[in-house]
């Protein structure tokens, strides 16, 4: 049967319960953030908190059956459909709540609402530069098919069974990634502890460690497109440096900070860490023309006759490094780091040649990681491309409802 286009307005009430100014400071609820969701799903379970301790855009009250869209261009398909009888949810302002109406199947409207029929009007029409976003009453405004309830239903059943069909595979590929990488480092600890090593204090084989400018010394706002680099914590990758994340501030600002500069081949170590990212991880700084570091940020600079700088990248950013950290830290599991922290901390170190057997070891290995990486990520590509053109296909009709029942 052939649909009929109506704007999303007619299918579901937009944000139909918000949490008000008046609010009790002890109410508690559970929060879900933008970055907490991704294509239909929940990537973080919601944060237990009160009104009085959560961000002031914790405003949207959700209900089973709801679906929650963000309306921020830059968290694009962060969508997802309630199917429990949870009744403490509260969501960002960043999303727009959709509570369905009896003409809509509620998981219908979520993958109405996951296809590129309203993801791409949604960036089209979002507004602003530093936080491009789409006003919550121009997404009610987007046309999408309606069909017969059976049909819906047919169709939801299909996206049901064959996006969690592809979400596994998706799974087991994002696996294989952690795998990779967790071969990569077993190799390099291995051929660590299979040497005759020496434990010595870092402080023994660094000629200089510095921490670099902290708080109202410069701000993002001083950040521009041309100029000396900063290094920052995003800069700092396991071993190797992400230049994806580069910053510049204006020369005038850099002279003012010279003291903090960083050269081709010093030791750039992270002193904040999060579930991802240890404290202590390390990378050598490529040839970046001007730079320096910023807080929470050290360089440092090895004794060359006695270390690698890129073997102590490695050893840092190492299982082993992360736990030599942690004792440093007086035995706890540390998100943060100081100088004197660097300094005490204890690592094994090989000969001066064997360690630059091992970097080259290393490097071949990382190579070949990279390149089966490279190809699983082609892989998952293809997958969410696919994944989406079905979503947006089954909808529109282009894929048949008698394939769908």
């Amino acid at each position: 049967m052939t649909a009929r286009w109506v704007p999303l307005k007619h299918l579901a009430l937009l944000n139909p319960e918000t949490l008000d100014e008046s609010t009790p400071d002890d109410l508690g609820f559970r929060y879900i953030d933008i970055a907490a969701t991704g294509r239909g799903r929940l990537i973080s379970p919601p944060q237990p908190m009160t009104f009085g301790s959560a961000p002031s855009r914790a405003r949207r009250i959700l209900r089973s059956g709801d679906t929650i869209l963000s309306t921020v261009r830059t968290y694009l398909r962060a969508v997802w459909t309630l199917r429990g009888d949870d009744d403490d949810l509260v969501a960002s302002t960043g999303f727009v709540c959709l509570r369905p109406n009896d003409e809509v199947d509620p998981r219908y409207l979520g993958w109405l609402a996951d296809s590129d029929l309203v993801v791409e009007e949604v960036v089209a029409r979002s507004v602003g530069v530093s936080y491009p976003a789409i006003n919550p009453s121009e997404v009610g405004t987007i046309k999408v098919p309606l069909r017969p309830l059976e049909e819906q239903r047919a169709i939801a059943d299909h996206l049901d069974r064959e996006t969690t069909r592809i979400d596994a595979l998706i799974g087991a590929k994002g696996r294989m990634l952690k795998v990779l990488e967790e071969r990569y480092w077993t190799a390099f600890m291995q051929r660590v502890a299979h040497q005759s090593s020496q434990r010595t204090p870092l402080r023994r084989i660094l000629t200089s460690l510095i921490d670099g400018p902290f708080g109202s010394a410069f701000s993002s706002s001083d950040y521009s497109d041309e100029g000396a680099a900063v290094v920052r914590l995003g800069n700092i990758g396991f071993g190797e440096y992400r230049t994806s994340e580069q910053a510049r501030i204006p020369m005038a600002l850099y002279e003012r900070f010279r003291a903090y500069a960083v050269d081709s081949g010093d030791l750039l170590i992270a002193g904040l860490g999060d579930d991802r990212n240890h404290a202590g991880r390390a990378c050598v700084a490529p040839a970046l023309g001007p730079a320096i570091v910023k807080g929470k940020c050290f360089r440092a600079r090895a004794d060359p006759s006695r270390v690698s700088a890129e073997f102590l990248a490695l050893l840092l950013s190492s299982p082993i490094g992360s736990a030599a950290m942690s004792i440093a830290g007086r035995g706890s599991t540390r998100s943060m780091i100081n100088l004197e922290i660097v300094k005490s901390t204890e690592v094994w170190l090989p000969t001066r040649s064997r360690q630059d057997e091992i970097v080259a070891e290393s490097r071949a290995d990382r190579v070949r990681t990279r390149a089966a990486q490279v190809t699983i990520r082609r892989q998952l590509q293809v997958l969410f491309e696919r994944r989406q053109a079905m979503i947006t296909t089954a909808v529109t009709g282009d894929l048949p409802v008698s394939v769908a029942v």
